[in-house]
């Protein structure tokens, strides 16, 4: 099996409060309050943790938020090693009311400088270096302060080892990400017509899409299509994965669900048609489930052999 490395740029203290007829402008006392370690990469780890696989996070955090982190992922033994800094790690709220459809979030942004992930970089190269790691998975939102090209240098890193890098951002982070040809992007729908600057009507015009953007060297592109499914292209192949019809319970965590389950697949060396099939697995039975960034194995196992890929 190979070793997997999760980067997370900007992770957080993810609260989360359930209250009763919430009122704007008043006081609101909570029934039930949860902090957890957040951010796309722990997520990925977390589900990689849960199929078996052997993975490391790693990123940046720093104050007693910092600190707050770090013992969250030691108490869900998810193996990590992050660089500390002085600044503070966001924390990030969400407010679930049973009456109120949608979730309330208010999310924090924290700051990082150059000095920083000058720092991480030298440790990132060491953890690559040393650990004998072979895929990478670099996902979420960056500090402010370091630049919207931060992932380029880690992608680079990688590929002089002979490392496939897996990129899952959006927006800025997204375009100059892909300048340095990560192995696998992953966007969805919204995300690719921003990056393109084209609306698309059909399947057709997706898949075509990310055909184009195969052609400058990224060697896989996943596109995720909510309730729809996903497809997934490379320069020999297209496939559409979809998923039978279930309850859904919570998407948040799916996409890095996903991202999860095609790594592990990619570390296990299964066919990319296999990983595909696992990746659009695992993020269905995130969705099934009411915890974010997490899958049921007995669930996994039911919807493993129910999602259905076709070559388009």
């Amino acid at each position: 099996m190979k070793k997997i490395l999760t980067v997370t740029l900007n992770p957080a203290i993810d609260v989360r409060y359930n209250v009763e007829n919430m009122r704007i402008g008043e006081v609101n006392r909570t029934k039930h309050i949860e902090k957890t370690a957040g951010g796309k990469g722990i997520n990925v780890s977390r589900v990689i943790n849960q199929l078996g696989g052997d993975v490391t996070a790693t990123g940046i955090v720093g104050g007693f938020t910092g600190k707050l982190f770090l013992s969250k992922l030691n108490a869900g033994n998810i193996k990590n090693d992050f660089l500390e800094t002085s600044y503070e790690t966001r924390t990030c709220i969400a407010v679930i009311d049973k009456d109120i459809k949608g979730i309330t979030e208010f999310l924090e942004s924290a700051e990082g400088t150059t000095e920083d992930f000058e720092k991480f970089m030298e440790k990132y190269v060491n953890i690559l270096e040393n650990e004998k790691v072979e895929i990478v998975c670099g996902s979420g939102s960056l500090l402010k302060g370091i630049g919207k090209d931060a992932y380029n240098p880690l992608i680079e890193e990688a590929h002089k080892r002979g490392i496939k890098f897996i990129l899952d951002t959006s927006g800025e982070s997204l375009v100059k990400g892909m300048e340095a040809k990560p192995f696998l992007i992953k966007p969805n729908q919204e995300e690719l017509e921003d990056i393109t600057g084209k609306k698309f009507n059909n399947l057709s015009e997706v898949v075509e899409a990310a055909k184009e953007l195969v052609k400058t060297g990224i060697q896989v592109v996943m596109v995720t299509l909510g309730g729809d499914g996903a497809i997934l292209v490379t320069d020999k192949v297209a496939y559409k994965g979809t998923f039978p019809k279930v309850e859904i319970k919570n998407t948040v965590g799916s996409g890095d669900s996903t991202i999860a389950g095609m790594a592990f697949g990619l570390s296990k060396e299964m066919e990319l048609k296999e990983c595909f099939r696992l990746a659009v697995a695992c993020g269905t039975t995130n969705a099934m489930l009411d915890s974010t960034g997490n899958i049921d194995l007995d669930i996994l196992k039911d919807i493993l052999e129910k999602i259905t890929v076709v070559e388009l």
